[in-house]
């Protein structure tokens, strides 16, 4: 095995490297990469025809993208049949990934990843505090 100099392990880093020798150890300081970018999105969708589930389907397929969809135009439009045919496929890419798909009123669905759960609670009145 063969032995490495100071310069050859520092030269083992990518980034570049202060180093400041103050007799006992040896202090490295890294510089700080750019803020990661976001790992987890929110995206809205109103669906207005079948095809618009083509990106919703990408969207949910990526596993990190929660997804709030309004379909009342689809069914104002397109009429049960469509948007039932529309959340049916919806539903079979959610169930093929893991996904949680959840109706929050007549107008919209809630879809999320797998490592997000859904809980569903009591609608709390107006004159109920918590």
């Amino acid at each position: 095995m063969s032995d490495l100099s100071l310069d050859g392990f520092l030269n083992l880093f990518k980034k570049k490297v202060n180093v400041q020798d103050s007799g006992q150890y040896v202090e490295l300081e890294v510089e700080k990469a750019d803020k990661p970018s976001a790992k987890v999105f929110v995206k809205y969708f109103v669906i207005s025809k079948y095809e618009d589930s083509n990106a919703i389907m990408d969207d949910i397929r990526s596993g990190y993208t929660l997804l709030f969809l309004k379909v009342k135009e689809l069914r104002e439009k397109g009429g049960i049949e469509e948007l039932k045919r529309t959340i049916s496929r919806i539903k079979r890419t959610s169930d093929a990934t893991g996904a949680q798909i959840v109706g929050v009123d007549e107008d919209y669905l809630l879809v999320v990843p797998d490592f997000v759960k859904v809980e569903k609670g009591n609608v709390l009145s107006e004159g109920t505090s918590q």
